[in-house]
């Protein structure tokens, strides 16, 4: 990646940052080791902590999903950034200002930037054409309709894309924008070979993030859902997914509801309901994107939250999507409840029926979401009867398999058993019979994804050739010594360049710590790894060379050993590939050569 920023003012910003500061906002960490710390991983679901950081290197490791890399990566992770605005975060976090002459330049982030600019003219251009006399009249009719104030447009920022195929199009095209940058912000289509305006006709709702960008759109119909063909059209449109917006790590105003700071957020399904409960006084409450919520977005609401109130609507879709929002917040292991709203399909519905204190009434009595499975189980049998009642607790137990909670499993259990009027032993046993099953089954689908993975392959004397594991392992633990011990480089130089190891990555990973020793410092493992930011898969393969847990004494014949069975798995590699009788005695040469190196090693 081509920056123009500094290596100096990068490095000083994450000097100026500490991962364990910045990890502890969302992880609960505990101190394992000397300068480790450890805590359930945030980028996956998990019962027993894998996640590391290590405050001594800056960096982390999820031994459990391989999430790796340092604090920058773990910023681009944690809050869905590029490279680019996550070292912004952290500089003004550490109050270091990046001039703007010594600005980056990035593709992927002039992209971004370009979007975000598109899409904060079409915000105004939106609510501009809302406003109009003539053009947003139909538009204010049916806000008025649904008794949603100016007010309350102005806070949403709340617009109108006209009829017109074109009329945005041209007027971004106006501000100096082309029709591809335009597409590339989801705001024109290709249709029959001419570009047109993606939303038309339509109250628009600009979808904000977290630190107050546009990132897209969402427009509902005001009409029957038809069009003059009578082919049905969709309520709602959404964006489609960009460079800069992902619709499953981001939310319908949450941008206002983290502002409340809440114990609670509550999660519903539509822009209305939102603007509706808002506009009625309760703003801590946001929407998934048109799509089922993931665990990605539970994590999101988790960071500003203690809890996740579901308030979906009341029909059986919204029953099914409840069920699925609660095993998703359980496996993200966070806390949900379930509001009730009797006699209305949703918040919107109820409040404008009911009020706004008996709508806060009901946020009150939401229902822990365990129970509110159990109860929906137990409304499907006769539970009078015994085929009811072992039939209903035979399914009851499933509820517990998504439950992260000791206590909580070991509560209900013991209720259930209570109120059935059957042994507790008995549900208990029961219960871990299913669990046990779910962990083999899943332990055997760990170990095919492990069986079918691609083996490591290395080009040498013009083949392809399968990398054994012990040499793989090698090349990491030397990476991983001679970055942290000038000692350690300086016996392993003599003996082994940056181009023998077997992977890119690696060759990239030994030439950056060779330079820095050579230039007279130490390498900086935490930022030597910007350089692999701009894929992940590099980024956790590099950083799993240097987050090495294994203690070595100082005893440099550890260095010779390791490139030993570099040298010589390369050699037989080659030797067990090789049918050519004259490259063979060659490759033997090199054999017999290299052990007695060894053995010159052994006697130093």
């Amino acid at each position: 990646m081509a920056r123009r920023i500094s290596e100096e003012l990068i490095s000083e910003i994450c000097n100026r940052n500490d991962i364990i500061d910045y990890v502890s906002q969302y992880v609960a960490l505990k101190k394992s080791g000397r300068g480790d710390f450890g805590g359930l991983c945030p980028f996956h679901n998990e019962k027993t902590p894998s996640f590391h950081v290590s405050q001594d290197k800056q960096l982390f490791h999820c031994f459990g999903c391989g999430a790796s890399g340092n604090l920058v990566q773990f910023v681009m992770r944690a809050e869905n950034l590029d490279f680019v605005d996550a070292l912004k975060v952290l500089a003004d976090r550490a109050g270091i200002i990046i001039p703007e002459e010594d600005d980056f330049n990035d593709e992927n982030h002039e992209k971004k930037k370009k979007i975000l600019e598109i899409n904060k003219l079409t915000a105004k251009f939106f609510h501009n054409c809302l406003k109009d006399k003539d053009i947003g009249l139909t538009a204010r009719n049916y806000l008025i309709g649904r008794k949603i104030s100016s007010k309350t447009v102005t806070a949403f920022g709340i617009g109108y894309a006209p009829k017109s195929k074109d009329a945005l199009l041209n007027y971004l095209k106006g501000k100096g924008y082309l029709e591809n940058e335009i597409t590339d912000a989801s705001l024109a289509v290709l249709r029959d070979g001419k570009t047109i305006d993606k939303f038309r006709d339509r109250v628009m709702f600009p979808i904000i993030n977290v630190r107050g960008d546009v990132i897209g759109f969402g427009g509902r119909i005001m009409h029957n859902n038809k069009d003059v063909n009578g082919y049905k059209i969709p309520k709602y449109l959404n964006s489609s997914e960009t460079a800069v917006f992902d619709k499953g790590k981001n939310l319908f105003s949450l941008n206002i509801a983290k502002n409340e700071r809440k114990p609670e957020i509550i999660l519903c399904e539509g822009y209305m309901d939102v603007i509706s409960t808002y506009q009625a006084g309760v703003k801590n409450i946001v929407a998934t994107l048109g799509t089922a919520i993931t665990p990605d977005q539970a994590r999101l609401m988790m960071r500003y939250a203690n809890e996740i109130l579901i308030c979906y609507d009341s029909d059986e879709a919204g029953i099914k999507a409840a069920l699925r929002a609660i095993d998703v917040i359980n496996e993200a292991n966070g806390k949900s409840r379930v509001i009730k709203l009797k006699g209305a399909k949703d918040p919107d519905e109820y409040i404008n029926r009911n009020g706004i204190e008996r709508f806060k009434e009901a946020v009150k009595k939401a229902v822990p979401s365990t129970e509110f499975k159990l109860s929906l189980i137990k409304s499907q049998y006769d539970t009078s009867t015994t085929d009811g009642k072992v039939r209903f607790l035979d399914e009851a137990v499933d509820v517990f398999k998504t439950v992260q909670d000791p206590i909580e499993i070991d509560a209900y259990i013991t209720k259930l058993a209570q109120d059935m009027d059957v042994n507790k032993d008995a549900v208990l046993s029961r219960y871990k019979e299913k669990a046990e099953k779910d962990r083999y089954v899943s332990n055997i689908r760990m170990r095919n994804a492990v069986t079918e993975r691609r083996p490591e392959r290395l080009e040498a004397g013009g083949k392809v050739h399968n990398v054994p594991p012990a040499l793989i392992g090698a090349q990491k633990r030397l990476l991983s010594l001679i970055a942290g011990n000038k000692r350690f480089y300086n016996a392993a130089k003599k003996e082994i360049s940056p181009e023998e190891f077997s992977k890119d990555i690696y060759r990239r990973l030994a030439q950056k710590i060779y330079d820095c020793y050579e230039n007279g410092t130490n390498p900086q493992e935490a930022i030597i790894l910007n350089d692999f930011c701009a894929n992940d898969e590099e980024m956790n393969e590099a950083s799993s060379v240097f987050y090495n847990m294994e203690v070595y004494t100082g005893d440099t014949n550890v260095i010779y050993d390791l490139i030993y069975t570099i040298k010589i798995g390369k050699i037989q590699m080659l030797i067990d590939n090789e049918t050519d009788a004259k490259k063979l005695m060659q490759l033997f040469g090199e054999k017999k050569q290299l052990e007695d190196k060894k053995n010159k090693w052994e006697g130093q």
